[in-house]
Formats: C-alpha cells, sequence, structure tokens
C-alpha cells in the first residue's frame, strides 16, 4: 500500500484529506520513503520495508503500521487523530 492509496481510502471513506500534495520528490531522498503525501489533515510516508517505516517512524516519534508512516497536522484533535489511525490501522493490516 502507498501513501496515495492511504489517502484516497481515508477520503473514500468520508475522513477529510483536503488538499493532498505528493511530496516525494522533496521528502523521500532524505526520509527514504518510496512516496510521500501531505493534506490539510496529515502526512502521510510509504517505505519499501516494514523495518525502514519502523526505524524512520521511531527516530521522528511517528505513528508507523507495517510500511506506512503518519504525522498528523498539529490542529487536528487528538479525537480525530485516532479515528484517523484506526482507520489506517485497519486498511492497512
Amino acid at each position: 500500500m502507498t501513501a496515495r492509496d492511504v489517502v484516497d481510502a481515508l477520503d473514500r471513506d468520508g475522513l477529510a484529506v483536503p488538499h493532498p500534495l505528493d511530496t516525494t520528490a522533496q521528502e523521500c531522498p532524505a526520509a527514504g520513503c518510496v512516496q510521500s503525501i501531505v493534506t490539510d489533515t496529515l502526512r502521510v510516508k510509504s517505505f519499501p520495508s516494514t523495518a525502514a517505516a519502523r526505524t524512520y517512524a521511531q527516530q521522528n516519534g511517528l505513528d508507523q503500521v507495517q510500511t506506512i508512516v503518519v504525522r498528523f497536522a498539529p490542529p487536528v484533535p487528538k479525537a480525530d487523530q485516532d479515528r484517523y489511525w484506526a482507520q489506517i490501522q485497519a486498511m492497512v493490516r
């Protein structure tokens, strides 16, 4: 599953992911990701392996499931973050 797949699935499920922007060229060379998508609510990166995703997430204090790493925008309330994260975990596992 790619970062774009995650954002598209959240959108189909009715969760707000406004203004998606592919930032792969800007972010992935340094982060080691395969794809990076930023929206107004969250940033999703997909990695070539679970180990690479886990390492990046641990180094940056981010949420990770399999090859997906997520960072929520600061204004997103904790309850909304929990809802998004539960949906992401369900779709990726």
